[in-house]
């Protein structure tokens, strides 16, 4: 495979989140704490969550082939530019080399990165394949691209186990995800459905999908100054407020575009604007948890 191949296997615009979500949880535990940071502990961590995503990528373009044909038939498995095979190999070999960058990170951020390979492993691969379950499918990408992430980062800091700020960070995260992740399958509705993949959109259609998933894009970020008030995140109110207010505002943009026009992100896919704006809200909430604790 040329790089340009590999590259479409990996998707490196999905990388993103996970990467910048690891380092952003080590700089909210590092001022939150105090311990210091070790650089090359940090790197090693991020490096670990760019290779665990681009192997669950690539391990869902190989067992999503026949799919893709009908919904992407551009990617690589489809047009001919990889196989199947290969494909499987490049994701195997990603999550080996995520594994063990992880674990010599730390031992709980091992943890959480194996926990995630095997999530995304489940929701391509049969006997699981969760991608064909409605709910199983939302919980299998919610909790490695969601819960676990602030979680994972901040482990490579300090103990997660010492304090409720990553799990509490982890929970709301988890919850944009639960409903976001579901703006990926409105453009493949016609594959999905025909393989047998009980996605949102195929179940309950393109408009009562988006309507479910609205408030999934606006609610989970009045948890920020909840969570403050409850004293689960140990930062000042005021500043929860601030990047509640921020994100409130985005997330309700995002989903006023998506309830009134759903038809537009099936025919956008993730090159819809809506789409791509739900992606960064999600970079919003590990950034802008960052710069609370740091500022």
């Amino acid at each position: 495979m040329d790089g340009r191949t590999i590259l479409d296997l990996v998707r490196p615009f999905t990388l993103l989140a996970p990467a910048v979500g690891s380092l952003a949880g080590a700089l909210a535990a590092h001022a939150a704490t105090g311990v210091p940071v070790d650089a090359l502990t940090v790197g090693l961590g991020v490096v670990a969550a760019l290779a665990a995503t681009g192997a669950s990528n690539a391990w869902n373009q190989a067992f999503d082939a026949e799919i893709d044909a009908v919904n992407k038939p551009e990617r690589p498995v489809p047009s001919g530019r990889a196989s199947v095979a290969s494909a499987l190999r490049l994701g195997h070999a990603l999550a080996v080399l995520a594994l063990a960058l992880a674990f010599v990170a730390s031992i709980p951020f091992g943890a959480c990165v194996a926990i995630g390979v095997a999530a995304t492993w489940m929701y391509s691969a049969p006997p699981w394949r969760t991608k064909a379950s409605l709910v199983g499918a939302l919980l299998t990408i919610a909790i490695p691209r969601g819960y676990l992430v602030p979680v994972a980062g901040w482990s490579l800091v300090v103990s997660p186990f010492e304090v409720s700020d990553p799990w509490a960070l982890g929970a709301i995260a988890f919850l944009f995800v639960l409903g976001a992740a579901a703006t990926k399958d409105f453009a493949d509705v016609e594959g999905d459905r025909a393989h047998g993949c009980r996605t949102l959109p195929v179940v309950w259609g393109l408009g009562p999908a988006a309507r479910f998933i609205a408030p999934f894009l606006v609610l989970p970020f009045v948890l920020f100054p909840l969570g403050a008030w409850l004293g689960w995140l140990h930062a000042p109110l005021v500043s929860w407020c601030v990047l509640a207010a921020v994100l409130l505002a985005l997330g309700l943009v995002a989903a006023i575009s998506l309830v009134r026009d759903p038809e537009a992100l099936a025919r956008g896919g993730t090159a819809h604007p809506a789409w791509r704006a739900m992606y960064l809200l999600l970079l919003g909430i590990h950034v802008g948890s960052a710069i609370v604790y740091v500022v």
